[in-house]
């Protein structure tokens, strides 16, 4: 015997069609140059989504610092600045900055993977390209760090 109750299970509701929920990523454009949201002239927020939205979000990642806020998990950011205040060759520093950016980015949504780095060194900084692949296609990207 069972001390949880037993219940006739009965479903008169009429069969629903189970459609996928796609998930479109939306977000808010931000400007990196300025700090802020962007804004219209009406002063209402501006959405962007796709490929602009992806960038931005990948941008994000590259730009912050992680450990840095507590609001991100331990897993949200990067360590580049890090890397290249290190000592350390050269190669080392860009097999490293490879690597980082690959955690930095490829947990996230609608990131597959991130390949065909090249580096180009201007003084101390390390300007990183690259392509980041998606479902949609093919983004590349620049960072300097």
């Amino acid at each position: 015997m069972s001390i949880f109750p037993v219940f006739p299970v009965t479903d008169d509701s009429p069969a629903r069609e189970l459609r996928p929920i796609k998930n479109v990523l939306r977000t808010y454009k931000f400007d990196f140059e300025t700090g802020q949201f962007a804004v219209r002239p009406d002063g209402k927020s501006l959405m962007i989504d796709g490929e602009e939205a992806l960038l931005q979000k990948a941008t994000k990642a590259l730009h912050t610092d992680r450990y840095m806020f507590s609001i991100y998990s331990s897993d949200y950011g990067n360590e580049l600045k890090e890397l290249i205040r290190s000592d350390g060759t050269r190669a080392w520093k860009q097999a490293e900055a490879k690597r980082l950016v690959r955690e930095a980015l490829e947990y996230l949504y609608g990131i597959e993977r991130c390949e065909k780095f090249s580096f180009q060194w201007e003084s101390n900084i390390l300007k990183i390209f690259f392509e980041i692949i998606t479902e949609e296609g093919v983004l590349e990207m620049v960072i300097d760090v």
